[in-house]
């Protein structure tokens, strides 16, 4: 499958937002589909260039595994899902998105069973903000602003113990 980031990426011609455009880009990524860019490069800003040459992004993307993610949790009532992506070494990659454009920033939290993931304990990578977040213990939490924002983490066990008692 290709994933077509739009010209629309280019807020300035009416396009998508900075959050939006991460969100195109996250989504590109746990689809592990081909990029395809039908925009001028050359007219980039300097902030659309950083999102579409994300390498901690791009890496999962293109990670050996080849599993494509999936959508693991979806409230409608509230407008959020959580997408969960299992990565060749091991880690996971996962994508909190907030879908509505009402209100202020919220914050959101997902269980470690809700993102079908089999360990308790993971070390968490804010892969936009290309920032380690610490060690966190069966869920984490994020803060999203509406209209279509999203968080995208990379959780790395921190032990070899796997959770057997994990349920879809």
């Amino acid at each position: 499958s290709v994933t077509k980031l739009s010209s629309g990426i280019n807020a300035e011609y009416g396009g998508l937002s900075f959050e939006q455009s991460e969100t195109q880009m996250a989504m590109w990524a746990m689809m592990a589909a081909p990029l395809y860019m039908s925009n001028d490069l050359r007219t980039l800003t300097q902030w659309q260039k950083d999102i579409l040459m994300n390498q901690e992004v791009i890496a999962v993307d293109q990670d050996p595994l080849g599993k494509q993610g999936r959508r693991v949790y979806q409230d409608d009532k509230k407008h959020y899902e959580y997408w969960s992506r299992e990565l060749a070494d091991g880690s996971y990659a996962v994508v909190m998105y907030r879908r509505d454009s009402n209100g202020l920033p919220k914050p959101y939290t997902a269980t470690f069973k809700q993102l079908n993931l089999p360990f308790k304990s993971a070390s968490v990578r804010d892969l936009f903000k290309h920032m380690d977040m610490g060690v966190y213990s069966g869920k984490i939490t994020a803060t999203l602003p509406p209209s279509g924002s999203c968080k995208m983490f990379r959780l790395t066990p921190v032990n070899e113990e796997l959770d057997n008692n994990l349920t879809a």
